[in-house]
């Protein structure tokens, strides 16, 4: 009998291109996605170095679909793990987490859920200075829902500036600010001090003769939601960009299911 519910996670390590001072993009580093199906998957990529401008000691990328009978709910999971990453001497991290949970009740009682505990950086540096971001893992773990999120957002004025000070395209008003059916905002509280000579661009920073870091980017709609831990956009004597961590869930039942 064919899948009565559509399991669908994805985990890739490091993806990019540059264009100056050549033109290159990097096949996709340790990156794989479950079957329809139920099943697991780990892919594991060591030592890598990209042109002489990106090196990474480890990345280890995990996704996991399955059934549990105790919960009577389908849950995935995404998972990579970086280590050691050092990009144009400005972007070292010794290692981040970023971890993608989702559970979906099988008789369809209550809305998917998208969980984001474990998600977290360690020793991240910029320019050679330890940049200490506080992640909002546990407002969205809270918010784990579509309706939660929503409902928090309209009802309560606390909720709804935290999600403003992290939306990427934030609106007036108290409905979620949507583009496409999609929300998107960054996880990252950026401190309001930076070291000097680094400034705040968007929800970015900004570093002369560099280029723009950009931290935990997650984007959320009814029925999915995607992570992307690192995002790079390169530009000076080294333009392109680069992605590192990227994570996504959700799942869709059938008629039949349950």
């Amino acid at each position: 009998m064919p899948p009565t519910f559509l399991y669908h996670t994805e985990a890739v390590g490091a993806s990019g291109h540059i264009t100056l001072p050549v033109v290159d993009t990097m096949p996709l580093q340790a990156s794989i996605a479950s079957a329809i199906g139920a099943g697991f998957g780990k892919v594991r990529v060591e030592n890598f170095r990209h042109l002489d401008y990106l090196s990474i000691g480890s990345m280890e990328s995990q996704v996991v679909s399955s059934y549990s009978e105790r919960d009577k709910a389908h849950g995935t999971l995404a998972s990579v793990v970086m280590e050691d990453l050092n990009l144009l001497n400005i972007v070292n991290c010794d290692r981040f987490v970023t971890r993608l949970t989702t559970k979906h009740p099988d008789d369809g009682s209550s809305p998917g859920s998208f969980i984001l505990h474990g998600t977290r950086f360690h020793g991240l540096r910029i320019a050679g200075h330890e940049i200490d971001l506080d992640l909002a893992v546990g407002l969205f773990s809270e918010l784990s829902t579509w309706e939660k999120l929503n409902t928090a957002y309209e009802n309560d004025p606390a909720i709804r500036k935290e999600l403003n000070d992290l939306a990427l395209y934030p609106k007036k008003g108290n409905k979620l600010p949507l583009h496409n059916g999609l929300f998107a905002c960054t996880l990252a509280r950026i401190p309001a001090k930076l070291p000097r000579g680094m400034t705040r661009r968007g929800h970015g920073i900004y570093v002369p003769h560099f280029g723009t870091i950009h931290p935990a980017y997650y984007y959320i709609t009814a029925t999915s939601r995607r992570l992307r831990m690192l995002h790079v956009d390169l530009g000076c004597t080294v333009e392109g960009s680069n992605g590192f961590g990227d994570t996504g869930g959700n799942g869709g039942q059938l008629p039949g299911g349950g």
